[in-house]
This record gives structure tokens, C-alpha cells and sequence, in this order.
């Protein structure tokens, strides 16, 4: 399926394995997140999918031990 949060350049292509929603690595995107917030009363974010073929600056990547590990969808 095709999902397309407001903040995203492009639609990110997902699909089911293994009985888990994931999605699926497209050429030319990069989904980037922000750090975990500090407690567990936030929501968790699904990061923001961005086209990196636009030649606009791409926000610094957060790295995987500071996101939030909870899933968003």
C-alpha cells in the first residue's frame, strides 16, 4: 500500500511481512527521524520521507539509538 503522511515529499510504499506492516527502501528517498522524545506520553513519529534527488538540503540524520524505538503506524 501506498502512504503518504502530510510532512512527506512522496508516497512511501509499505507492505505486509510476516504478519508486520514495513516499508519498503525506494531509490532516491530516505525516510529521517527526529530523537525519541523523553517519555513514553508522547506519540511515537514515523520521521518524515524525503525525495533526496530534489538537490535541497537534507536534515541531519538522527542515529538509530536515539530514536524511538516504538513503532508509529
Amino acid at each position: 500500500m501506498l502512504i503518504r503522511d502530510q510532512d512527506d515529499d512522496c508516497f512511501g510504499l509499505w507492505m505486509f511481512h510476516d504478519g508486520k506492516l514495513v516499508e519498503v527502501a525506494l531509490p532516491r528517498t530516505e525516510r529521517f527521524h527526529e530523537p525519541a522524545p523523553p517519555t513514553d506520553e508522547f506519540v511515537p513519529s514515523p520521521g518524515i520521507l524525503l525525495r533526496t534527488d530534489t538537490h535541497q538540503r537534507l536534515p541531519r540524520q538522527t542515529p538509530p539509538e536515539l530514536r524511538d524505538p516504538r513503532p508509529a503506524w
